[in-house]
């Protein structure tokens, strides 16, 4: 119907819209607000998670070479360390009695637990040209360690062994003790990247391996020796030769020393401080003080970065365990960390060392 009013100008108006017509009206409008919206909100970006690819490994799932290398995430800027590098080298010049030599101390090292550039970093720490020696090697002038042309002053400063001990007509070391330091640095690297660079550094060593061994002989010597879920016997080996160095008398350990914080950047600067702390006060020279991170960041951690770029561009693979032989590994760590007694010098870092190795394994 069509209503007329009589004040109006003759116009004709239309009735108020309908129920229906109003909520039809109403829905529209609804619609184009919600199109409205969802535009808007298209316009953030679409991805806030990065999606790993199918080969890329989630941060979270990191590997056992990357928990082996930590390294902050951001380098720091160590330009500084160009200006300023003292390399004066101490010589044996002292002539006096044997017993005036100052003895160099033992180093005993789980194989591949030490950085490679151990031997440059402790010849410019303590400015000594024979800084670290190696106990096996021998010459017409080497004997165990010791210069046997020597006749006073500082004879070398650590004595690399390694694991296990191999006699050969030597006496042990705890009959030796007149000719060494009473204080031990233990190098030890977790079992979870030792077995495996054992292994590679085996082969390099006396089957003139050239790169990295085939996944087949890996698994093999795993499989043999690792271990399976109840035992595991190079496991026993690595925990007998801490335990044999920890025991043995008359020495204590003074430092034990993991491989993996050499080559972290913040822990790294800090083993080093401590390990030339325990040099200075068992008597020998330090040649660095305040630019002592510098000498570790261009003997360590540079070589650290550029090995481990080397083996990416190689593409070598990640040496895997299997689930039960890392469950294993991991509760034998633990049990090895509830053992100690806190009875000698250095248990609370082995336990804590111990530890942290146990979790890497998850």
């Amino acid at each position: 119907m069509v209503a007329i009013n009589a004040a109006s100008t003759g116009r004709r108006r239309s009735v108020k819209p309908s129920v229906g017509k109003i909520f039809l009206r109403l829905l529209l409008l609804s619609l184009c607000i919600a199109i409205y919206t969802g535009v808007k909100r298209s316009k953030k970006p679409l991805l806030t998670h990065k999606t790993p690819a199918k080969n890329e490994i989630e941060p979270s799932k990191t590997n056992s070479s990357s928990k082996e290398f930590v390294s902050s995430p951001q380098q720091r800027d160590w330009s500084y360390c160009l200006e300023d590098q003292p390399n004066n080298l101490n010589s044996h010049t002292n002539a006096g009695p044997r017993d005036q030599v100052k003895n160099p101390l033992w180093l005993p090292a789980y194989p591949t637990s030490l950085p490679e550039g151990y031997s440059s970093f402790l010849t410019e720490l303590t400015g000594l040209p024979s800084a670290s020696k190696l106990y096996y090697r021998k010459s017409k002038t080497l004997k165990r360690c010791h210069n046997l042309n020597v006749k006073s002053g500082f004879d070398g400063v650590t004595c690399e062994i390694v694991h296990p001990i191999v006699p050969c007509e030597r006496p042990h070391p705890s009959a030796q003790a007149a000719n060494f330091g009473k204080v031990v640095l233990l190098a030890l690297r977790n079992p979870l990247t030792a077995f495996p660079n054992y292994h590679q550094e085996k082969a390099e060593k006396y089957h003139n391996a050239k790169g990295q061994v085939a996944k087949e002989e890996w698994i093999s010597f795993r499989d043999q020796y690792v271990g399976n879920a109840t035992h595991s016997p190079l496991f026993q080996e690595w925990k007998e030769f801490i335990l044999e160095w920890r025991n043995m008398k008359p020495y204590h350990v003074g430092m034990y020393l993991p491989h993996e914080e050499w080559a972290d950047e913040t822990k790294g600067v800090e083993l080093v401080h401590k390990f030339a702390k325990v040099l200075s006060e068992e008597g020998f020279p330090i040649q660095y003080t305040n630019n002592l991170a510098c000498l570790w960041q261009k003997n360590v951690f540079q070589p650290a970065l550029m090995k481990k770029q080397r083996y990416l561009d190689e593409g070598r693979f990640d040496p895997e365990y299997t689930s039960e032989q890392k469950v294993l590994l991991a509760s034998e760590l633990r049990k090895f960390a509830s053992e100690l007694d806190n009875t000698l010098p250095g248990d609370e870092r082995l336990k804590d060392i111990l530890t942290r190795y146990s979790e890497d394994f998850k």
